[in-house]
């Protein structure tokens, strides 16, 4: 045999060999287990299914040989698994919720289908899942934290900074690249908006649901979205896959919200007036007044299914649940300061 020949055929086997291993998804969740009996044996072939209350999807999946089964790529959110088999009765877990890149392990055991006259064993999940397999350092900021947690900015970056390991970046130099804005013919100043664990504040690596969102002239993200439409902020700071790694320092992900099995909306308005606010010590000691300032920020959001068939006059009411969804946000701000308002 040739030597580029077996060049090749060694190189054919180190990827067919490196096919299982699977470098961890920052961008979705994963749910996996082994489904047993009472006896402690390994059920083969069970259906596994994962559906995502918000929406209805479901997933299903079988048992292989070893009794495990491996739901992939699944958006985060709260899901309710279940487990059955020929014989046996079907298994219900519910709220279960996970977020951006977790692993979730969940094991089942089936009952037999005539033991109780209910066939449906249904057990809730008090407390979230814990990822054990998780080698990634980081933290996610969840829905329900970015709705509670007051935002005087507005911009959802800002909720980094709850974060552990978050620091500004030195000398408060993060306003230095709104330069970029004014003067097209000069470079911003790479100051970057945050440094994660000690590292470089104009290292990191911006994505908006896992799509690049970086400012390459000033070091930062080129957009944040309205923070009405941010499902999670995920933070990563070390110890992922060389897939993320783009920027030495750690890797943001904003993913967006998405729409649900039922038509949901918000109005909101945002008002600051001077007139709110406290005045200083300084300007009472000089008898001077609060200085002018007033802030308009009106949006909206708006999402949920879409069903094709009743938009094209169709009237099937055997017909599926939609499995499209839209949503849409809307924000706009206007500051009149001190250099506006007279």
């Amino acid at each position: 045999m040739r030597p580029t020949i077996k060049l090749l055929t060694v190189l054919c086997c180190f990827f067919l060999c490196a096919l299982p291993a699977r470098a961890q998804d920052l961008d979705n969740a994963t749910i996996n287990g082994r489904v047993f009996d009472q006896t402690g044996a390994l059920v083969v072939d069970a259906s596994v299914t994962a559906v995502l209350v918000s929406t209805n999807v479901a997933r299903t999946v079988k048992t292989d040989a070893a009794g495990r089964y491996h739901l992939l790529e699944l958006a985060p959110g709260t899901y309710v698994v279940k487990a059955t088999s020929q014989g046996f009765a079907l298994e219900e877990r519910g709220g279960i919720t996970v977020v951006a890149g977790q692993n979730v392990q969940l094991d089942f055991v089936l009952r037999p289908a005539g033991v109780t006259a209910e066939q449906t064993v249904v057990s809730e999940a008090d407390t979230a899942a814990v990822d054990t397999t998780r080698t990634v350092v980081g933290d996610t900021i969840t829905r329900e934290e970015t709705e509670a947690l007051p935002v005087a900015s507005r911009a959802p970056l800002d909720l980094v900074f709850t974060l552990p390991g978050v620091t500004e970046e030195p000398f408060s130099t993060r306003d230095l690249a709104e330069d970029r804005n004014t003067s097209a013919r000069s470079t911003p100043e790479e100051a970057g908006t945050f440094a994660l664990s000690g590292g470089a504040a104009y290292s990191n690596n911006f994505t908006i649901d896992g799509l690049d969102n970086n400012d390459d002239r000033a070091a930062r993200e080129r957009f944040q979205p309205s923070l009405e439409a941010v499902a999670e902020v995920q933070v990563i700071t070390n110890q992922f896959s060389a897939e993320y790694g783009r920027a030495s320092g750690g890797r943001i992900n904003l993913r967006t919200r998405a729409g649900a099995k039922e038509l949901r909306g918000r109005l909101f308005y945002f008002f600051k007036d001077e007139a709110l606010n406290a005045n200083g010590f300084f300007n009472n000691a000089r008898g001077l007044k609060r200085l002018p300032l007033q802030q308009h920020n009106p949006g909206f959001t708006l999402g949920g299914p879409v069903n094709w068939k009743k938009l094209f006059g169709a009237r099937d009411a055997s017909a599926p649940p939609p499995r499209s969804f839209f949503f849409v946000a809307y924000e706009y701000n206007t500051v009149l300061d001190t250099s506006m308002k007279t």
